[in-house]
């Protein structure tokens, strides 16, 4: 999925959406109650497509510290097909740019 090709009010959720994520997923919230975090995700957004799209992102950490956001999001009901289709098309990316 192209995230540039996203409209505009759908960048900006998933934008919020990151910064949330990484706060109940590894940040100061990371030791909320499992329900707080994913009602927080929740609150953002519940689209399996977007919710997905921020779970494939953190699938390309290459240090392996994401594994709580990626938790978190299908927890909040990711679409992981589409996580691991956007995770492949970001290290192909990151690929061509070095």
């Amino acid at each position: 999925m192209d995230v540039p090709s996203l409209p505009q009010r759908q960048r900006l959720l998933l934008a919020e959406l990151s910064g949330v994520a990484r706060r109940y997923g590894t940040d100061g919230m990371r030791d909320a109650p499992r329900e707080v975090a994913v009602a927080a995700v929740r609150a953002v957004t519940t689209d399996p497509v977007l919710l997905g799209v921020q779970a494939g992102v953190a699938l390309v950490d290459p240090h392996g510290i994401n594994g709580p956001i990626v938790e978190l999001l299908q927890a909040a009901g990711a679409d992981m097909a589409v996580a691991r289709e956007h995770a492949s098309e970001v290290r192909e990316r990151l690929s061509r740019s070095l």
